[in-house]
């Protein structure tokens, strides 16, 4: 899941990964790196999320020596402590989405990971001294671990945008996003391999305080790869389509020239892609020493940064001040806001239905973290990961909204059948572990990959940082929802009446899709470019 890239981007190679003109599944050698460090980061952060399902399962065991997802001296019944990442997560989406579009990418991108690993390190080093304690000091650091995990949602989604062509955007994109599949499922092997390693320990000798070593190495282990990741993001070097939008701010007269690096122009004698995307060599770009720049001349260049960098807190504003823009961003975050309700109320309490649909119920502690490890994996296998393929080798067919709408239709009626033939699937493991395959296969091979790709395409360079950062901190707030809820609700109101919630919440969010345009083939800067350059005309005519 890693590659060391000693070589890195520079910019003749950057150049090469945004004007590439091959086919849509052949990607070159600068788009694999691209995708690479960036997807590496999704694996890290699913990894991280979903690790607290059986981790919560140990410690309830450790602290408190019971059996359950639950934590009964826990607030909410460790509802919070399951939240924790989420709540961090809408702080770093939206400040990492933000800070991403007014200092650039290559300035923040790299310290989201940077976050995340400190906060793992502090995490594995929680002292069981505590007693129930330790659920509020995890609460604590995995809150700073999802600021890092959230920051990588808009930054990461961005720098492939930016960069990519527009015949395989969707396809790039969803390329990163569903190494999230893999990230739950290496952590569900993982979780099943340590304890197979511990099984003499703790099922034949009876030694349950190595449960309390184990659950600190399964989370542990993704530091290594976080370190390498973070390496390669700080060697990357800004995308053209950042560079023109930070050129635009320094001198918004290009604007009506139409001379900005990275969108199509129509003018005689420029390169153009098979895109009809201008082609520009960064590696042309003269690179300034400040040593050797006159004091006059570096307090001038300081002065038009702080004025580029106020234009851009301006650009958010201006651009979502009009209502076309405005109702397409309601789309995207009301979407991903109620697909998260669904999507982290099964996925954050996965373990509890499983409980309560009795396919983790043995008494015996080894037995009962081996049936939730193997139960995960089985979904994740069968689920997870053909549902993200599906969506990135159709999504170029069929489109963004397309697959939503499917996706959330079929969700919607799994969730009908679940609640509707509850105590049959209680008494039928197979059926219900067919029911959670299709659910997730739909989740993902529907809104919870479309919802992601959507805000990287629709909105352009100069706010989509902070639009995708928005969005998903949306999808965060549905995600924290679910996370204090759903384990309250399953056990006040039972697992079945929660899934008939469910069904509505899937049905409420299909007509909020048709706020968004289509992206397939939508290059979101050109048609900025052209509203703006529509807006100065008008000004111009009424002077």
């Amino acid at each position: 899941m890693v590659l060391v890239l000693a070589d890195a981007f520079d910019d003749s190679r950057l150049s090469a990964v945004e004007r590439e003109s091959q086919s849509r599944w052949k990607l070159s050698w600068p788009e694999l790196k691209l995708l690479l460090i960036a997807s590496t980061g999704f694996f890290i952060d699913a990894y991280d999320l979903f690790n607290i399902n059986l981790v919560v399962v140990i410690l309830n065991f450790v602290v408190n020596g019971k059996l359950s997802g639950t934590i009964a001296n826990a607030p909410l019944q460790g509802g919070v402590l399951k939240a924790a990442a989420n709540i961090g997560c809408v702080v770093g989406q939206i400040g990492f989405g933000l800070a991403g579009d007014v200092f650039g990418r290559k300035a923040v991108y790299g310290i989201e990971m940077i976050v995340t690993t400190v906060a793992t390190i502090l995490i594995i080093a929680a002292p069981l001294s505590l007693g129930p304690g330790i659920f509020t000091y995890l609460t604590v650091f995995r809150t700073l671990m999802g600021i890092g995990i959230g920051g990588d949602y808009p930054m990461s989604a961005s720098v492939v945008a930016d960069r990519a062509n527009l015949r395989r955007r969707g396809t790039m994109v969803t390329f990163i996003f569903a190494m999230q599949g893999w990230g739950s499922l290496v952590g569900g092997i993982i979780f099943i391999i340590l304890l197979a390693i511990y099984k003499k320990g703790v099922q034949e000798h009876g030694h349950l305080g190595q449960l309390n070593s184990l659950w600190r190495i399964y989370t542990g282990l993704i530091i290594i790869p976080a370190i390498i990741t973070i390496v390669q993001r700080m060697m990357m070097t800004e995308s053209t389509r950042m560079k023109g939008v930070q050129a635009v701010r320094g001198d918004p007269t290009l604007i009506q020239k139409g001379k900005v690096d990275g969108i199509k122009l129509d003018h005689s004698g420029e390169k153009i892609d098979h895109n009809g995307e201008k082609v520009v060599d960064d590696s042309e770009a003269p690179s300034i020493d400040n040593d050797s720049v006159p004091a006059d001349t570096r307090a001038g260049t300081l002065a038009a940064t702080k004025a580029a960098k106020a234009a851009a807190w301006r650009d958010a504003r201006d651009y979502f001040s009009e209502w076309r823009h405005l109702k397409i961003l309601i789309g995207t975050t009301m979407s991903w806001f109620l697909l998260d309700l669904i999507f982290y109320g099964i996925s954050l309490n996965q373990s509890i239905f499983i409980s309560a649909l009795g396919l983790a119920n043995s008494k015996d502690p080894w037995e009962f973290l081996w049936q939730q490890g193997v139960a995960n994996v089985i979904i994740a296998v069968g689920g997870f990961l053909p549902g993200y393929y599906f969506t990135l080798f159709t999504i170029e067919y069929l489109g963004r909204k397309k697959i939503q709408i499917m996706g959330l239709v079929m969700n919607a009626v799994i969730f009908a059948i679940m609640a509707g033939k509850y105590q049959a699937l209680k008494a039928n493991s197979g059926g219900l572990i067919a029911c959670f395959i299709f659910l997730q296969f739909f989740f993902n091979f529907g809104a919870n990959a479309t919802t992601f790709v959507i805000p990287a395409e629709v909105f352009p360079t100069r706010v989509r940082g902070f639009a995708h950062g928005l969005s998903a901190a949306c999808g965060k707030c549905g995600a924290i929802i679910a996370s204090l809820a759903v384990s309250i609700m399953s056990t006040n109101v039972g697992p079945q009446n929660v899934l008939w919630l469910f069904f509505g919440v899937a049905v409420i969010c299909i007509p909020f899709t048709f706020l968004i345009p289509e992206t397939k083939d939508r290059d979101a800067d050109v048609i900025d470019l052209e509203e703006r350059q529509a807006a100065l005309g008008h000004a111009a005519e009424k002077i």
